[in-house]
């Protein structure tokens, strides 16, 4: 049992990246209909350009933070190193999700 976190975050991970692909795909399918999304509102395109790095970087200081905790205390504890692989895998899952929401926009 000492695993499953690590696991359950791997198939976070599978999920976040399965469901980024398939925005990508619908958004490709939904382009070549000549469908387009509909406008954003000035200041939201501006937030759209923004906030991605922003969330990308609390997500590498996360990561660091806890990849710097697993390694002072040598791995002791109730996170191994599947755990530790698994959250780290479901942040960068969770970065190409979020690039792939903003990028590949869906109308209606």
């Amino acid at each position: 049992m000492r695993n499953l976190p690590g696991m359950l975050m791997l198939a976070g991970t599978v999920w976040l990246v399965w469901s980024a692909l398939g925005r990508r795909r619908s958004a490709e399918q939904a382009a070549a209909r000549g469908e387009a999304p509909p406008a954003l509102h000035p200041s939201l395109e501006l937030m759209g350009g923004i906030m991605p790095p922003l969330v990308n970087l609390g997500l590498v200081i996360a990561g660091g933070q806890v990849a710097f905790a697993f390694w002072l205390t040598n791995g002791a504890g109730l996170f191994g190193p599947l755990d530790l692989i698994g959250f780290l895998a479901l942040l960068a899952a969770y970065s190409y999700w979020l690039g792939m929401k903003t990028r590949h926009r869906l109308a209606g």
